[in-house]
């Protein structure tokens, strides 16, 4: 029967048993490529002559092709079957000798026998094909397909597609289920962690139903389901929070590298909950503790550091940064090898400039320029601003929630955990699920002992192990360690004497907002009034600063006292509350807005005349609570720690600096006296001579206790 065909360009058609596209007609050629890739050339006439030849009256539907877009060499070293690749290499080998008459495909590299006389460069192309397609077996054809689609795709055009062909595992999953699955992972990737088969997978259904009507997008089975998640999600739905929080967290990109050439160019500061229980023996308690440090990114040293109960304040910061620019101190049972004059710098010369260097340990310390901070509370608070302002330092914060922004302090973090924290009696892990059992019995050193084993580690360890991300510019290959670095850097940048001002400590406290008058009966402060016989010759008058008022200064760490700074002597004065009692323990602005809450509940009013003895008796009964044993709390003994650890801190930090003029000592507490007895005491037992039964109760040692944190 006589058929006529119409072939025009992009008709489908079969030939030899492979559907082909037409993509060009020239004359009377044809020009063909298979639905694998592959390109032919044939006569029209031929093609329509062929037996295997057949019209497509529609296009056949397009095969998934993995390798569509991939790097050809890049599929090919990947490949898992390596047979499929090993009888690619050898057929190369063979159409080599085919094209060359060598194996090689150059003379220089010919082997022994080479080359055979069938294939020898002499003779004609068609000739060694000919030999070639008689030895494998094959149709002279077939041979110049292989050399055709070896020219054209390289050594992955002779891998056989059938063992080397790449699997797609999402290939028969719907394109709206893929896209469900990532933007319901998007969606609650701040939620608490869940089953892929249950919570999530009825979230994504209901999201296909919301999108695409009820019913029209279903869901795959639940284990083909949860493949796919397996596959599109970097992070389960039932891994951990605050894993998928981190990585939440993380930038989509590198936005830059902060890079610094000289030490304190850049300090970055950051705070975090230390992974050790510290041991309270006044309260037989244990309580978390919070670190703040700060890096020098040039040189990788830790500058300085803070230990606190759990809640940093902004003065802790503020005076962070004081510590920065001064020497660490040497402690009596330190190696002098863990001097100052170690650090292999020109000592001499430093001591010329700064005294205090003579006592001082092995620990840099740098002029900071620059401050990369995070977005906390107490690091935009007045006190840094303030100090920052005074020092001349920049200040410059990362993104909120983006960690990635202090790369160097949040790996700091890490080493330390790995090399101190473990170390630790106390060690609770960095989450719940790495905390063991009795980890609060195993807690035996105090806030200050911790402190202390802390700055030996630093200036004993840390700055002198060498540093694997440390690297000097110009020398990529040497491996240093923050003293070493710091010491180069020294070479080339030179060395800047850090300020020292004696009444440091005062300047950096917070200022009470707007100042204060100056009364009759002192000054007014947070509901608390605050007196001293300094201030008599400076009631009702007006001050020289712009508002007229007097600006008063506080530690929160310790409400106790207030500190007045007197113009005319230029003397920082203390000034002390009204209603402090000298067996009154401190207490911080937190303990003092317990007890304000205290006077609320009951009705008290901040206009009352007698609201400063509400606050007094509710600051008295907080911690008379936490003086029996019987009526402690968790809250009660955690403020009690946390008020006797700040006070001391306060101490410590005002003991820096020149002393100001204490405050006169409060008044004895009074104390009811009890009426004589007018019988005399009657006794079971008759008096011994030369002996007198009456005893003072409080003589007697208690009985010792045991105690799995002393014992």
């Amino acid at each position: 029967m006589d058929q006529r065909y119409r072939i025009a360009v992009e008709d489908w058609i079969e030939f030899e048993e492979e559907q082909h596209q037409v993509t060009g007609l020239t004359g009377a050629l044809v020009r063909l490529r298979s639905i694998s890739g592959h390109h032919q050339t044939i006569m029209l006439s031929v093609l329509l002559t062929d037996s295997s030849f057949r019209a497509l009256a529609a296009p056949p539907e397009r095969a998934d092709n993995a390798t569509a877009g991939l790097d050809p060499g890049g599929v090919l070293a990947t490949l898992k079957n390596k047979q499929a690749r090993d009888d690619a290499m050898e057929l190369e080998a063979h159409l080599y000798e085919a094209t060359t008459g060598y194996r090689s495909g150059s003379s220089f590299e010919a082997e022994p026998g080479e080359p055979r006389p069938q294939y020898h460069p002499d003779l004609l192309l068609t000739d060694r094909v000919a030999a070639k397609a008689a030895e494998l077996d094959l149709t002279e054809r077939r041979v110049w397909q292989l050399i055709e689609e070896w020219e054209e795709k390289g050594l992955w055009g002779l891998v056989d597609g059938r063992k080397a062909r790449l699997k797609n595992p999402l290939r028969n999953i719907d394109e709206r289920v893929i896209t469900a699955i990532r933007e319901q992972a998007a969606a609650e990737r701040l939620d608490s962690s869940s089953s892929v088969s249950t919570r999530f997978r009825r979230r994504c259904q209901n999201r296909l139903d919301e999108d695409y009507g009820s019913g029209t997008v279903p869901l795959p089975k639940p284990d083909t389901f949860r493949r796919a998640v397996k596959l599109l999600l970097h992070r389960s739905p039932s891994d951990p929070a605050y894993q998928r929080i981190s990585d939440a967290n993380q930038p989509d990109r590198t936005f830059g590298n902060v890079i610094a050439h000289r030490p304190g160019q850049v300090v970055m500061l950051d705070t975090t909950p230390l992974d050790v229980l510290a041991y309270d023996p006044a309260m037989n308690d244990t309580y978390n503790v919070e670190l703040t440090i700060a890096i020098d990114v040039a040189t990788r040293s830790i500058l300085a550091w803070r230990l606190t109960p759990l809640g940093t304040k902004a003065i802790d910061i503020g005076l962070l940064l004081a510590d920065v620019m001064t020497p660490e101190p040497m402690r009596p049972e330190w190696a002098d090898a863990l001097r100052y004059q170690m650090l292999r710098v020109p000592f001499e010369r430093h001591l010329s400039v700064d005294e205090r260097l003579a006592e001082a340990a092995a620990r840099p310390v740098v002029y900071p320029e620059t401050l990369l901070y995070d977005h906390g509370k107490p690091y935009k608070s007045d006190v840094v601003k303030r100090a920052c302002r005074k020092w001349r330092i920049d200040l410059q914060d990362a993104r909120k929630l983006k960690p990635t922004d202090k790369p160097h302090v949040e790996r700091l973090f890490g080493t330390i955990r790995e090399q101190f924290s473990m170390h630790v009696a106390g060690y609770k892990g960095f989450n719940t699920a790495h905390r063991g059992k009795n980890v609060e019995q195993q807690a035996r050193w105090t806030l200050d002992e911790i402190a202390e084993f802390f700055a030996e580690y630093v200036v004993a360890v840390y700055q002198n192990q060498h540093h694997s991300g440390l690297h000097l510019h110009g020398f990529p290959d040497l491996h240093v360690s923050p003293n070493e670095a710091y010491a180069m850097a020294l070479g080339s940048a030179g060395y800047v004497d850090c300020p020292r001002d004696p009444n440091l400590y005062y300047e950096l406290l917070p200022i009470a907002d707007n100042g204060r008058a100056i009364h009759s009966y002192g000054v007014e402060l947070n509901y608390l009034i605050y007196n001293e016989d300094v201030l008599y010759q400076f009631r009702r008058a007006k001050s020289p600063y712009d508002n007229g008022q007097w600006p008063i200064r506080y530690d929160p760490r310790n409400l106790l006292h207030a500190y007045f700074h007197n113009p005319r002597d230029v003397t920082w004065y203390t000034l002390r509350w009204t209603k402090a009692l000298s067996d009154l323990q401190p207490f911080t602005d937190i303990t003092l807005r317990e007890a304000k809450r205290l006077v609320e509940l009951r009705g008290g009013d901040p206009k009352d005349k007698d609201y400063q003895e509400q606050i007094a008796e509710a600051l008295w009964d907080l911690q008379n609570r936490t003086d029996a044993p019987e009526t402690w709390t968790k809250t009660d003994r955690k403020r009690h720690t946390r008020d006797r650890h700040r006070a001391q801190a306060q101490a410590q930090d005002e003991a820096r600096s020149n002393p100001a003029v204490p405050a006169t000592a409060p008044p004895p507490r009074p104390v009811a006296e009890t009426a004589r007895p007018t019988v005399s005491a009657l006794h079971a037992v008759p008096d011994l001579p030369g002996e007198d039964d009456d005893f003072d109760p409080f003589s007697i040692q208690p009985a010792e206790v045991w105690n799995p944190h002393t014992s």
